[in-house]
């Protein structure tokens, strides 16, 4: 009984001291969190070209001659290969700045409505390309090219960008990003009566890749035919700033 007492008096001396350890804790260092967005231009760098032609071969000829299914497709696949030849002929003028030309050729048949139903009267090939232009300022001369070799339905320039081009973009709207989060910082910082520290952390993109909106060439009439249109990168970044 005595070591009890002794024991209690002892815990009841020393809660002071717990008591005044507890209070003086240190305050956690202040500081200024902020999300902010970047943004950015670029132009693009090389484009895709696309272009197709359906060619149609009728069962029944002019002459009054049949042919069978094998031979209009033989005969088509003639006509799409002829086609393909013309076509790169005429784009041997691009070779320095144009890459990626691919062909293909997709058969089907060709149908009429007779008597309420559809009916197999020849067959169709579709042959499709596209091509790769390295220098966009010659997009018009390449399309020009292609409409010679016979071709009808050319599409839109869609335009690309390289990795180094995107990358450089990204770093400028980060850049752009981080000196709006100062700026920000900066007033709160003056409203709290306090002065701006550094950059504690960063976080880039927390939730998401950088965006790259990319956009379609602008169709124009005249001077030239396409004119490349700048893409915008957007990134976002959570900023972290100590407080003096």
């Amino acid at each position: 009984m005595r070591y009890i007492s002794a024991f209690i008096v002892f815990a009841l001396l020393l809660a002071p001291v717990f008591t005044q350890t507890s209070s003086a804790a240190p305050e956690p260092p202040k500081q200024i969190i902020l999300n902010e967005t970047g943004k950015s231009k670029v132009m693009p760098t090389s484009g895709t070209l696309s272009f197709s032609q359906v060619t149609v071969v009728l069962l029944k000829q002019d002459q009054g001659k049949a042919l069978t299914a094998q031979e209009a497709k033989d005969k088509l696949a003639e006509q799409a290969k002829a086609l393909t030849g013309t076509i790169k002929k005429n784009l041997e003028f691009a070779k320095s700045f144009t890459k990626d030309f691919d062909a293909n050729a997709s058969f089907s048949p060709h149908y009429k409505r007779i008597d309420s139903q559809n009916t197999i009267i020849g067959y169709q090939v579709r042959t499709s390309y596209s091509i790769t232009v390295l220098d966009l300022k010659k997009a018009q001369d390449v399309t020009q090219a292609v409409l010679k070799s016979g071709v009808e339905e050319v599409s839109q320039l869609y335009t690309l960008i390289d990795e180094a081009s995107r990358r450089t973009c990204e770093k400028e709207a980060l850049k752009q990003a981080v000196e709006r989060g100062k700026e920000r910082a900066e007033v709160m910082a003056m409203l709290m009566d306090s002065k701006l520290g550094g950059i504690n952390t960063a976080v880039i993109n927390s939730d998401a890749a950088p965006r790259m909106y990319l956009a379609k060439s602008a169709m124009v009439a005249d001077e030239n035919m396409y004119e490349p249109q700048a893409s915008t990168c957007s990134v976002r970044v959570e900023l972290v700033f100590s407080v003096k």
